[in-house]
């Protein structure tokens, strides 16, 4: 199994383990175009499943601010929406 999004891809670490190899999408610059593409960036290995959320969300505002200045109270505020966002899909799917 492997979760799909625009931003990012997880897969189970091993068949019998609760952990997740998660793998942010980023955008490169090809040499020899000069176009932009998305490709895979760095894989993070073993996560749980909370943690994994939790980066999620962190790399989503991160992105979102990429060349600005935030405060600290506003990413803050921007973390928590987004990780709330991703709690809310988690409630509306389960049961």
């Amino acid at each position: 199994m492997t979760i799909t999004e625009k931003d990012f891809t997880m897969t189970p670490s091993s068949k019998n383990t609760d952990k997740y190899d998660l793998v942010f999408m980023k955008r490169v610059k090809k040499r020899d175009t000069g176009q932009y593409e998305i490709e895979p960036g760095d894989p993070l290995y073993g996560l749980t499943l909370s943690y994994a959320l939790r980066l999620i969300a962190h790399h989503r505002v991160a992105k979102k601010y990429e060349d600005d200045n935030i405060a600290l109270r506003q990413f803050l505020k921007e973390y928590s929406d987004a990780y709330n966002e991703i709690l809310k899909l988690c409630k509306e799917n389960v049961g």
